[in-house]
């Protein structure tokens, strides 16, 4: 209890002190998309659009990364089906988004493993191949997520690399090029070095999660902030424009670890 009033209290001068204009670059995740997320997502289209934000892919936003260019990103994790009630949704506002994926359940390897590492105890909620095919066909980003939704750290480095190499020849087949990658559970710390450097070897993008903004982040590496339904769309906003590195550093719970 200490500890979590000792946060809120850091977290409550980070905000006096390091508030900031939103960045002119910005990436935030959901998961499921259930109707509240989608009603979420059409305020977020709606007050993003009246800044005059771009709605692009996370690989467009890295290669103008740092620019003048205003760019927002929707991405999303794991494989959901009602992923398909935001197709039209995005085609009405001509909006990219950017779809991490596992793949496990597209296989014949079974979703019980699957399903314990995201938690979800419904298999009727995973995405399908049609589903997968039309995000895809829409012009939307398909990324990788590994195959399984394993925390990599507890892997081997010959179990990691077949984590990823799996993934990403079954997002081939619906995709050409996956050149963006999320790592499961979201914040960095849960890689060991060796498999930081055989990511950044095959991907342009390596995305993590974190509540708040870092501003010291880089083209490679590019913080997605988690769109927190739960909070006000005033509190996110803020939590959008404060710069979290003295938070992450005094917590110990930095997304670049």
């Amino acid at each position: 209890m200490l500890k979590r009033n000792l946060q809120k209290i850091i977290r409550f001068v980070n905000i006096l002190l390091f508030k900031k204009n939103l960045p002119k670059q910005i990436i935030i995740y959901f998961h499921e998309t259930d109707e509240t997320e989608v009603s979420a997502i059409e305020d977020i289209i709606l007050f993003f659009q009246n800044l005059e934000y771009e709605f692009v892919s996370v690989s467009k936003i890295s290669q103008n990364f740092n620019s003048d260019k205003k760019m927002f990103s929707f991405t999303f994790d794991d494989g959901f089906l009602n992923w398909q009630n935001l197709i039209p949704i995005f085609d009405s506002y001509g909006v990219i988004a950017t779809f991490y994926l596992n793949t496990i359940f597209l296989t014949d390897d079974g979703n019980d493993v699957f399903l314990r590492n995201i938690g979800l105890d419904n298999e009727e909620k995973i995405i399908n191949k049609n589903v997968l095919s039309d995000l895809a066909n829409s012009n939307h980003e398909i990324g990788a997520h590994t195959h399984s939704h394993f925390k990599l750290s507890n892997l081997n480095f010959e179990d990691f690399k077949d984590e990823i190499q799996k993934n990403l020849d079954i997002l081939r087949q619906f995709s050409e090029n996956i050149n963006s990658f999320a790592i499961p559970f979201g914040m960095r710390r849960y890689l060991k070095n060796e498999q930081i450097g055989y990511l950044e070897n095959n991907f342009k993008t390596i995305c993590y999660g974190e509540a708040g903004m870092l501003f010291d982040q880089d083209h490679k590496n590019i913080q997605r902030y988690p769109w927190q339904i739960e909070l006000t769309f005033y509190q996110n906003l803020i939590n959008l424009s404060t710069d979290t590195n003295l938070f992450n550093k005094l917590t110990k719970r930095s997304g670049l670890g």
